[in-house]
Formats: structure tokens, C-alpha cells, sequence
């Protein structure tokens, strides 16, 4: 299917689904490593957060994300290259199940594809004086996911692909629920649902553990809102490099968000994750690091719509540049 029809589907998807799903206060945006590697761990994102799902009630959401990636590194001893387009697909459910405890999942569909950004992603480096890194005079269009080392080739996939990726199973726990500051422990156990040959899933279980604050009135300005994020996650053997994954893996996230009108919300959040690696090249084995920037429009007392473009900050850690568009639905508050 044309990547243009694609794209449209899946923003058809989202349309739809406002009418079958029946939001208060502003969220954290969706901010997902959508890396063509380091996605199939499916880590938390800032969303699993400290506002917890009243009891007996029920939240939905729905994000779209399509991340362009153009890496190319030889070190010698090693040689990986990841050209071409991940978009993401992903239903999240979570449920009230007591006073302080709230249980879900977020379930994803995976796209792998050549794509159709990367002259668009060149002229927005361009425009903002932004690196092209490996995009300097590589063919565009192109599907390539390959990396050899000195045991020889470990992967080398440049097939179009597409399918369930791998289940994460969610749980928040309340510690704290002031008026202007709540918090958190949130859990997560990613199970390996996704093929990891066509790079929907890792092939191993993940377990993650963390802590999660959200502000309101930050600063004493009634508009303004902030939140924090901190998880270590246990990654299970997988599938892809199994002889060079990092055992335990650091993420931290945080962002301010601002009411400009009453029903729209201006948000900007970093995040920030240890290598997944152990590696030369720096895509596996270095810090990650990105930006994501967009708005909250509320619809309604229960919809939200968010847009976002996340961007990363530490060059070639993160895939270039995503493009983000959400929907949720919360229950009002008791």
C-alpha cells in the first residue's frame, strides 16, 4: 500500500475511533522511544503517570506515531544501518480496580516501510540548522535494517512488514493525591507478542518499575503544570543481539505543560534513556535523548486530542524526527 494511503488510514483510524469511545485535566503527551531497535522493548512513556483511573471507572487512549530514521555507522568491527519509517499503532485500556490501584495495557501495531518523509525531514533540519547526520547524500525512500560485527551478519531485513507488536501489562499504585502534587509507583510487564524477526517485538520479558509526580499550579501560576518520570527496566534476552544487551536500562522523562485557552494546552517534554547496548556505534550503545513538543485540545469533558513532533537531542540516539497524533478518553473525576 502507497505510504501515503497508509498515513491516511491510520489518521482514519483515529477519526473513527472518537465515536466509539465515550478529559479532564491536560496529560502528559505520548512521548514512546519509536525507534526501529529500541521500540521493540516497548518502554514506558510519560503517560503511565501519577492520575490514577478512579474506582470502577475506565480510560482509554489511542496514539498514531511515525518515526523517520537515516543512520549509517561503520566502527570498524561493526557496521549497522537503519534507513527507512516505524509508525506506530497503539490502544492503551486502563481500569479503577480499588481506591489506589489502577490496572491496563497498551497493546501496539507496528508498520516497518520505506517511507516518504526524508526529503521533508532534510528541509526541516535545513530550516532550524539541525544536523542531517547520516541523511547527507543518501538515496531516499530506502528500507534498511542491517548490522554486522565480527561474528558476521546478525540481521539484515529490508522487508515492508506489519503487525501486533509486543503487549505491555500496566499497573499504578497511589502514594500520594495532594491538591497541587500526586504521585505514583508504576509497574509494567512487557510480554513478547510481536515478531522479533520482523522487529515488532524483542522476544523477551521486560519488567519495568518506577515512580510518577504530576503539579498542578507549578510555580503558584494556575496555568502552569508539570510532571516527572523515573523507571529502571528489566530487559529478558532478546532475540536481536543477544550477546550485547544492557541487562538493566535507566529512563527518565519530564515537561511543563501551559493552559493558553481553556481548551488548549501548549506542552514541552524531554526524555531520556541509558544505552540498550553494549556497542560502538552510537544508536546501540550510547544515552538517548529527545524532545517532544505539541498541544492538548480538549473536545469535550472526557476527549482530549493531542499533536506532537518529537525530535531527538543527543544526534543518532533516537530516530530524527516522529510525528504524533492521540486520542484519549478519561472518566470524570468522583
Amino acid at each position: 500500500m502507497p505510504s501515503r494511503q497508509k498515513h491516511l488510514r491510520q489518521l482514519l483510524c483515529v477519526a473513527c475511533l472518537s465515536s466509539l469511545l465515550a478529559v479532564g485535566a491536560a496529560e502528559p503527551l505520548h512521548d514512546p522511544d519509536n525507534g526501529a531497535l529500541s521500540g521493540t522493548f516497548h518502554f514506558p512513556d510519560s503517560t503511565e503517570g501519577a492520575r490514577l483511573v478512579p474506582r470502577g471507572r475506565h480510560a482509554f487512549s489511542m496514539f498514531v506515531i511515525t518515526s523517520s530514521h537515516s543512520t549509517n555507522e561503520d566502527r570498524g568491527i561493526e557496521m549497522l544501518t537503519l534507513d527507512g519509517e516505524t509508525t506506530r499503532l497503539e490502544l492503551t485500556y486502563r481500569y479503577g480496580l480499588g481506591e489506589r490501584l489502577e490496572i491496563g495495557m497498551r497493546l501496539p501495531y507496528v508498520w516497518h516501510e520505506s517511507g516518504s518523509f526524508d526529503s521533508f525531514v532534510e528541509n526541516w533540519h535545513q530550516a532550524f540548522g539541525l544536523p542531517l547526520g547520516s541523511r547527507d547524500g543518501r538515496e531516499h525512500n530506502q528500507l534498511e535494517f542491517s548490522y554486522q560485527d565480527t561474528s558476521g551478519t546478525q540481521f539484515d531485513y529490508r522487508n515492508h512488514s506489519n503487525g501486533i507488536g509486543d503487549l505491555r501489562l500496566i499497573a499504578g499504585w497511589r502514594l500520594t493525591d495532594g491538591p497541587n502534587h500526586s504521585s505514583a509507583l508504576r509497574f509494567g510487564v512487557k510480554l513478547p507478542t510481536g515478531s522479533s524477526e520482523d522487529f515488532h517485538g524483542s522476544g523477551g520479558t521486560d519488567i519495568s518499575l518506577g515512580i510518577a509526580g504530576d503539579w498542578k499550579q507549578l510555580f503558584g501560576l494556575s496555568k502552569l503544570n508539570g510532571f516527572y518520570r523515573a523507571h529502571v527496566n528489566y530487559i529478558g534476552e532478546p532475540d536481536l543481539l543477544p550477546d550485547r544487551y544492557n541487562e538493566f536500562i535507566g529512563q527518565i522523562s519530564t515537561g511543563v505543560g501551559y493552559q493558553l485557552f481553556e481548551s488548549f494546552e501548549l506542552r514541552l517534554q524531554a526524555a531520556a534513556r541509558g544505552a540498550n547496548y553494549e556497542s560502538e556505534v552510537e544508536i546501540l550503545g550510547q544515552d538517548a535523548a529527545w524532545l517532544t513538543f505539541g498541544g492538548n485540545i480538549r473536545l469535550s469533558d472526557n476527549y482530549e486530542l493531542s499533536l506532537a513532533v518529537t525530535e531527538d537531542l543527543n544526534v543518532r540516539s533516537a530516530p530524527d524526527i516522529s510525528f504524533l497524533i492521540a486520542l484519549r478518553y478519561s472518566p470524570e473525576s468522583e
